[in-house]
């Protein structure tokens, strides 16, 4: 049963893809044993198991069809269909044998609604916007078409994206990246911010950053603006704190002020700084 192979290889992995597929099939039956599973950043995953008719052993693999082609499979029986759900802007990934793709799965996202107000927000701070990722050029054209997102990249590696991180950081760029997946760990550490949702993997977590308490992009905008402020009051209170030491403590040695006004002028000068930085409560931040 080739429904229980796929929820069996699909399962394991933390990639969305593959736990797409396992929710979908919904399997807890599965009696399959893998002799070893691996997952292969950015291609897919892969697991071998004795046939249970020869004895021999058999390797499946699930993931793109670039991949499978790379390694010498034949994906032409799945070709027609790639090129015609890609159009729609799906992501197609292929269960194979060692020789042949035997089914093949057409995968949608849904655009979040409110991922164009999000990408509105990021602009009017001045942020240049990229989509960055691993899915076919067809499918990731299509949502930067739907976003209105000119500069996409399609079909990146993990280590692809590190890169491409490193050559804009090169240009003398400031980049902040966002994802979820084990995929864009390296990314997420290579950025200058990193910043991961909570319903990311374990890694992605772990290279961020920030973790968002949330599990959409909703907050991105929101985290990014309260990172400013928060840098705009930590200079405010360091220009205050600078500023008073040095006219109070020549004044002081001069004798012009008392003991008794230095100790109250410390404590307002405490105040005043602790007083700024509490602002920062009360800040508010709405996608409309």
């Amino acid at each position: 049963d080739w429904k229980e192979v796929l929820f069996a290889l699909a399962s394991p992995s933390q990639h969305p893809l593959s736990q797409a597929v396992a929710k979908h099939l919904e399997n807890p039956a599965s009696q399959i044993s893998w002799l070893a599973w691996k997952e292969i950043p950015g291609k897919g995953v892969e697991a071998s198991r004795t046939c249970p008719a020869s004895g021999t052993e058999e390797t499946f693999r699930l993931g793109s069809l670039r991949w499978l082609a790379e390694i010498g499979i034949d994906i032409g029986e799945g070709q027609a269909f790639a090129r015609q759900q890609t159009q729609t802007g799906a992501t197609i990934i292929a269960l194979a044998t060692s020789k042949r793709i035997v089914a093949a799965a057409a995968l949608r996202d849904q655009i979040q609604p409110a991922a164009p107000a999000i990408l509105q927000a990021l602009q009017k701070m001045n942020l240049s916007v990229s989509l960055v990722s691993g899915d076919q050029r067809q499918t990731t054209a299509a949502f930067g078409r739907e976003l209105g997102i000119v500069s996409a990249h399609a079909e990146v590696s993990p280590e692809g994206k590190a890169d491409l991180i490193a050559a804009l950081q090169q240009q003398g760029e400031k980049v902040c990246f966002v994802g979820d997946g084990v995929n864009d760990a390296p990314a997420l550490e290579k950025a200058d911010l990193g910043i991961a949702v909570r319903s990311a993997s374990d890694l992605a977590k772990e290279s961020a950053d920030i973790i968002l308490l949330r599990s959409g992009i909703q907050a991105v905008p929101q985290a990014l603006i309260l990172a400013r402020k928060t840098l705009r009051t930590i200079k405010q209170n360091l220009f205050w704190a600078f500023f008073y030491n040095a006219a109070g403590i020549p004044l002081a040695a001069l004798g012009f002020l008392s003991p008794l006004l230095c100790a109250a002028a410390m404590g307002l000068s405490d105040l005043v700084v602790v007083g700024n930085a509490l602002r920062l409560r009360f800040h508010r931040f709405r996608i409309k």
